[in-house]
């Protein structure tokens, strides 16, 4: 018998919080769906970008807090 988070892609933290792996399973399934689609997948382009940039985003602002934590431990 299947539940409901037997096929989850990830989980969203306490805070509502999307992590970074959790948008890089959703890259992959994502990537997996255009492979297998009819008609190429092109129409998930836009789909394919928006998450590639949230993480780009989310990389960059982890980077940020973590150089600005290092400057305040000096």
């Amino acid at each position: 018998m299947m539940h409901a988070n037997d096929n989850a892609i990830g989980t969203i933290s306490a805070d509502g919080e999307i992590t970074i792996e959790t948008l890089e399973r959703c890259l992959d399934r994502l990537a997996i769906a255009m492979e297998r689609a009819p008609q190429g997948g092109e129409v998930y382009l836009p789909i394919f970008e928006r998450l590639e940039a949230e993480i780009e985003t989310k990389k960059a602002s982890e980077s940020t807090m973590a150089r600005a934590l290092r400057r305040a431990r000096r």
